[in-house]
């Protein structure tokens, strides 16, 4: 199998100002501020008590997987051999953690083979005897558990993951065959409850203990929020002190490993989209793109995860009556609008460019190019990512 990548050197531009000043507006753009990205990587290596990796299905360009990489990520969350082969292409030294549940027998081996991959995860006896199959007596077996989805967006536990007495039995099944084991759980995407990650880690010692296996680690997921702007929820430091607090109260072993597999936390607020206005028609707005394209993941949170967005070189506007809009993208799909409306002059015209923020984390990767349109550039900017009070 080739792997087909993008280059991991981007146009740079020095501001938004910058690149739309060589801009034609045809299409959009996506924008990378990779500051941001080595602030947020820094957030998680400093504050979170135990091994932070990446979940690469958030934002797998390169570009983005070498920034991380240089700012001290070294194990990645993979979930296919296409993602496996992104991160080794960063980060040849680094970790690969096999974490998707349902794998073919092939991509196991390859995995295992070809990319020295030593991680899997199960949710079932079926899946662990493939991997068994396929794999050597040093690779690790992590059992993916279904735990409550307390205030989350998005509910992860319904497809994949074992319930206690179900995990118990794949941990002593793998305990059996020999095989290091350790446990995993995630609590929901954008999760604004700390207390999640407690109740997951109580799960997992009582499937360790019920199996009578020493857990070689505990892995917490993802779902650490991004601070949208209708999110409520504390500080991430906040989840970082109730995940270490939990260790201590559950009296989880001092070499039992604490892991975590953020992504939309890391990438979130380093990624933008640069749209234009196409057409203004009464009470709605038409841009170059929609929810085929860079606006996707926002289609299925909604208000949940509404955007911040800036009004670029119209500061004139910025005193001037508004009005809220329906967003429309620019494909020929009645259902290709904004889930919500967005406030804007009501001098709002023709050419003028909207940059939204905090798309960093899914708006590249679950674009399509749905009547050839679409965004499907990405440039670098050094200017810092926007502070939002």
């Amino acid at each position: 199998m080739n792997f087909v990548r993008p280059s991991e050197t981007l146009d740079r531009y020095a501001s938004v100002a910058a690149l739309i000043a060589a801009s034609d507006g045809e299409r959009p753009v996506q924008c990378l501020r990779p500051q941001g990205l080595k602030a947020a990587a820094n957030a998680f290596l400093s504050g979170f008590p135990g091994e932070t990796m990446f979940a690469v299905k958030c934002n797998a360009h390169p570009a983005v997987l070498k920034t991380l990489a240089e700012a001290g990520i070294s194990s990645w969350d993979v979930a296919s051999e296409t993602e496996i082969a992104a991160a080794h292409a960063v980060s040849p030294d680094g970790t690969l953690y096999f974490h998707h549940p349902v794998k073919t027998p092939q991509s196991i081996r390859n995995a295992y083979e070809r990319w020295g991959v030593r991680h899997f995860v199960v949710d079932c006896l079926n899946e662990l005897s493939k991997v068994l199959e396929n794999t050597g007596a040093d690779a690790f077996i992590t059992v993916r558990l279904s735990v409550p989805q307390d205030y989350a967006v998005y509910d992860l536990s319904t497809k994949f993951g074992a319930t206690v007495p179900q995990a118990t039995a794949v941990l002593a099944a793998a305990h059996g065959a020999g095989r290091k084991v350790g446990v995993s759980f995630h609590v929901g995407s954008q999760c604004l409850a700390p207390d999640s990650y407690s109740k997951g880690m109580r799960m997992a010692l009582d499937a360790g203990n019920a199996a009578r296996v020493h857990l070689s680690y505990i892995n917490v997921g993802g779902g650490f929020p991004g601070y949208y702007a209708t999110t409520s929820c504390v500080p991430l430091e906040t989840y970082f002190e109730h995940i270490a607090e939990a260790r201590r109260t559950l009296g989880i072993a001092d070499d039992t490993t604490l892991m975590c597999e953020p992504g939309r936390a890391l990438v979130y607020n380093a990624g933008s989209l640069l749209t234009r206005v196409l057409l203004v028609k009464d009470e709605a707005v038409y841009l170059n793109d929609g929810i085929f394209g860079g606006f996707a993941e926002v289609y299925w949170g909604g208000a949940a995860l509404t955007l911040r967005y800036t009004l670029h070189g119209r500061e004139d506007a910025a005193q001037e009556e508004t009005r809220p809009y329906l967003i429309y993208g620019p494909t020929c799909d009645g259902n290709d609008k904004l889930p919500y409306r967005i406030e804007l002059p009501i001098s709002i015209k023709e050419g003028d460019w909207i940059e939204f923020h905090q798309l960093g984390a899914y708006g590249r990767e679950m674009s399509t190019t749905y009547n050839g349109l679409g965004a499907n550039r990405l440039v670098a900017i050094d200017e810092d990512p926007p502070v939002f009070g």
